[in-house]
C-alpha cells in the first residue's frame, strides 16, 4: 500500500504562545497511551511526530522543541521496535523526521475547525523512513495512528503512514527459485513468452509448476494482466503440465499469465499417489499462484482455473469446493477464483467407479479407507450450489472417455441452484478436440467469449 500526503484541511493563524503550549502536549501525549477523543487542526506547518514503523509500541518524544513557522522542532525516536508484529522490519522505524508542532492525539489544538476522533498515538506526518515494515498487522499501542494523523489538519508537513499496514512500495518481492534439479517436461512457448519452469509450490518431487508471460509483462512488466491456472489430462494416473500446449498457447494469446501445474498421479512411483493426492495438490498450486500474483502482476479480480480431462475435473474442484472437502492444509477459502472453465472434466467420481472405469478405479482403489465418501469429496457435483464462480463447461459431443452426461447433469444442477453456468457441446467432437478440424476452433470462441462476458481477457 502507498500512503499518499494528506492534503490541507482547514487553517488558522495562532500566536507563538499557543504554538508552545500546542506542540508540549503533543511531545507529551505522543508517549502516552493513545487516548480517544476530539483534535483538531493545528497552526500551519509540520504536523506531529506520528507513531509509525513495524507495530510500535510507544510514541515518540514528538516535538518537544517547536518554534513558529512550522519549523521542526526535536523529532521523536518513532516508537519502540519491539512490537515488529507479522514481520516488519524494525530496522526501518523512523528515527528522523523532525515534523514539529501540531496536537497529538486526544488533545485540541487551537485554530483548527475539523474536529477527528483520535484512536492512535501522535498525529500529524511520520518520520522520513518511518514507513513501517511489511506485515506489521495490528502493532500495539501507537500502531493505530493512521487515524491520528488528521491531528494538526491545517498542517502542510510531513504525511502519514499507517502503522501496522504492509507497504508494498517498501519490501521487495522475492523472486520464486526454480528447482534446477527436476526432471519433469517445463512447458515452453518460445517466441515473445518466457517461462520460469519448475517452480516448487510444495516440498514433495511433483509438486512443481511453470509461469509463462510475455516478456514485456509478468516481473518485467508493469501492467496488471489477468491470470489462470491449469492442470493437465491424463485420467489422474499419467501426463506432465508440459502436455497443455493446447490451452497455454490459446491463454497465452488472449493476454494472460499461464500457470501450468504438474501434480501427483496414481502412476505406482514413489513420488506419486493416489486420491486424494491430486485434489490436495491442485488446492495448494492455487494458494501458491495467489501469493506470487504480485510478482507477476497478475490481477487477483482476474483469476480463471482450466484444465483439461482429469484436470478439467481439478479445475472444478478448486473453483467449487469448499472446506468441507478436507483435502489438505489448503482450503478453498484461501484465494479467489473470478472463474472456471471446465475442459471436458469429469464431475461425479463415484460414477465413474460405478461404471469400472479402469483410470478412476487407478485413482481411488477399491482397498482404500472410506473410498464411497471419499469418491464423494472429490466429485464436484457434491458442491453445487448458487454461489460459485460462473462457469463454462466445453465437452465434444462425440467424447467416448469423459461422460458427456456427467456435464449435461453438472450443468443442469447448477442451473437449478441459480448459479451462473454454461455448458457448450463442441459438435462431432471426441476427446481432447482432435477432430474435426473445427473442434478447437469452435471450442476457443466459446471459451474467450465467456470470459471476455464476465469481464477477463480478451
Amino acid at each position: 500500500m502507498t500512503c499518499v500526503p494528506r492534503s490541507p484541511r482547514g487553517s488558522s493563524t495562532v500566536g507563538l504562545a499557543s504554538l508552545l503550549v500546542v506542540g508540549l502536549l503533543g511531545g507529551l501525549l505522543a508517549c502516552a497511551p493513545a487516548p480517544v477523543g476530539d483534535q483538531t487542526g493545528s497552526a500551519s506547518g509540520g504536523a506531529g511526530t506520528q507513531v509509525a514503523g513495524a507495530g510500535g509500541v510507544s510514541g515518540g518524544t514528538g516535538g518537544t522543541t517547536p518554534s513558529s513557522g512550522g519549523a521542526p522542532g526535536v523529532s521523536g525516536s518513532g516508537g519502540a521496535a519491539t512490537g515488529s508484529v507479522g514481520g516488519g522490519n524494525p530496522a526501518i522505524v523512523g528515527t528522523g523526521g523532525a515534523q514539529g508542532i501540531a496536537g497529538s492525539g486526544g488533545s485540541t489544538a487551537t485554530g483548527g475547525s475539523k474536529v477527528v476522533p483520535s484512536t492512535g498515538g501522535a498525529g500529524g506526518g511520520a518520520s522520513p523512513g518511518s514507513t513501517g515494515g511489511r506485515a506489521a498487522t495490528g502493532g500495539s499501542a501507537g500502531a493505530g495512528s493512521g487515524v491520528g494523523v488528521d491531528a494538526g489538519a491545517g498542517s502542510t508537513g510531513g504525511r502519514g503512514v499507517d502503522a501496522g499496514v504492509a507497504t508494498d512500495a517498501t519490501v521487495p518481492v522475492t523472486p520464486p527459485v526454480p528447482d534446477t534439479s527436476s526432471t519433469i517436461p517445463i512447458a515452453r512457448l518460445g517466441g515473445q513468452y518466457r517461462t520460469d519452469g519448475n517452480i516448487p509450490y510444495g516440498p514433495l518431487p511433483a509438486q512443481r509448476l511453470d509461469v509463462l508471460y510475455p516478456s514485456t509483462a509478468g516481473p518485467n512488466g508493469t501492467q496488471k494482466l489477468p491470470g489462470v491456472i491449469m492442470f493437465h489430462g491424463g485420467g489422474w494416473i499419467q501426463g506432465d503440465k508440459a502436455t497443455m500446449s493446447s490451452f497455454y498457447s490459446r491463454f497465452l494469446a488472449h493476454g494472460f499469465i499461464v500457470c501450468t501445474v504438474e501434480y501427483r498421479v496414481a502412476n505406482g512411483s514413489a513420488t506419486g499417489g493416489i486420491a486424494p493426492a491430486a485434489a490436495e495438490d491442485a488446492l495448494l498450486a492455487a494458494k501458491w499462484f495467489w501469493d506470487h500474483m504480485d510478482y507477476y502482476h497478475v490481477d487477483k479480480t482476474k483469476y480463471v482455473v482450466t484444465g483439461a480431462s482429469a484436470g478439467g475435473h481439478l479445475a472444478l474442484f478448486v473453483g467449487m469446493a469448499t472446506p468441507a472437502a478436507a483435502a489438505g492444509p489448503t482450503h478453498p477459502t484461501d484465494f479467489q477464483i473470478a472463474a472456471i472453465v471446465n475442459g471436458y472434466g469429469p464431475a461425479d467420481v463415484a460414477d465413474l467407479l460405478r461404471r469400472g472405469t479402469s483410470w478412476a478405479v487407478q485413482w481411488l482403489p477399491a482397498n482404500t479407507p472410506n473410498r464411497d465418501a471419499l469418491a464423494k469429496r472429490m466429485s464436484p457435483l457434491t458442491y453445487v450450489r448458487q454461489d460459485i464462480p460462473p462457469l463454462l463447461t466445453v465437452h465434444g459431443s462425440a467424447d467416448t472417455t469423459v461422460p458427456v452426461a456427467q456435464s449435461q447433469s453438472l450443468d443442469t444442477m447448477l442451473k437449478a441452484a441459480g448459479a451462473d453456468a454454461e455448458l457448450h457441446l463442441v459438435a462431432g467432437a471426441g476427446h481432447g478436440f482432435t477432430t474435426p478440424a473445427t473442434a478447437w476452433p469452435d471450442a476457443e470462441k466459446t471459451m474467450f467469449d465467456f470470459l471476455v462476458k464476465h469481464g477477463i481477457g480478451k
